[in-house]
């Protein structure tokens, strides 16, 4: 049955397999380590995935106005990459 289904937006074509970005992986065990340590005590992050959908989670102590501050100043940062393409 599926051999008649075509998609509205070209060929389907099967996702790739994930690329391990270590430059990515070397920051997030930074971060953990920092975690353990104690200096670390809140995080914000968002997330791209490998399909190019996006989420965000948060933890420990967030409620504060410099985590806020840090959160604009990669905005504008990766708003800037983003423009310079």
């Amino acid at each position: 049955m599926s051999d008649n289904v075509v998609a509205l937006r070209g060929e389907l074509k099967p996702q790739q397999a994930a690329e391990v970005n270590e430059r990515l992986v070397e920051e997030i065990e930074r971060l953990l380590e920092a975690a353990r340590a104690g200096e670390i005590v809140g995080m914000a992050g968002s997330y791209l995935h490998k399909d190019k959908s996006a989420s965000y989670s948060f933890a420990g102590i967030v409620a504060s106005y410099g985590l806020i501050g840090g959160l604009e100043c990669a905005k504008a940062r990766l708003m800037g990459l983003a423009q310079a393409r």
